[in-house]
């Protein structure tokens, strides 16, 4: 049984392919892409619990993609800005865009799979899994 749904998306195939195997060794079901073009269908279709957005994108960029998110996603996943943007950057970008938390990549894989846990709990509030 899986912990979570969780969508990434990251233009870089690395920290795309490093996230999956994270939080799928951790039980979590991972959908992945590396464009944002034709993204939110992917994602209604997915209904994830957890979006992984990497800000730069380079077709547009992370913080207009989540106006896109928030007004065409069904499942009002909880986003999270993750980037290799510093710390404050990615705080600032998240208040401004609304977006439900930030990760920067420095801070590595298992921030990644503490950021998506936490995240998960506070969409299943009634799941003592953890």
């Amino acid at each position: 049984m899986s912990l979570g749904k969780v969508f990434i998306i990251d233009d870089d195939e690395n920290a795309l392919r490093l996230g999956q195997r994270i939080l799928e060794k951790a039980g979590y079901e991972v959908q992945t892409t590396t464009r944002v073009i034709g993204t939110t269908s992917a994602i209604n279709e997915f209904s994830p619990d957890v979006v992984l957005l990497d800000v730069m994108m380079p077709t547009l960029t992370g913080d207009k993609f989540i106006r896109l998110l928030r007004q065409g996603v069904k499942s009002r996943p909880q986003i999270i800005l993750f980037s290799n943007k510093s710390e404050d950057e990615l705080r600032q970008m998240a208040q401004r865009v609304l977006a439900d938390d930030f990760l920067p990549k420095i801070q590595g894989p298992a921030a990644i799979l503490r950021k998506v846990s936490e995240h998960m709990q506070k969409r299943n509030p009634t799941d003592s899994s953890g």
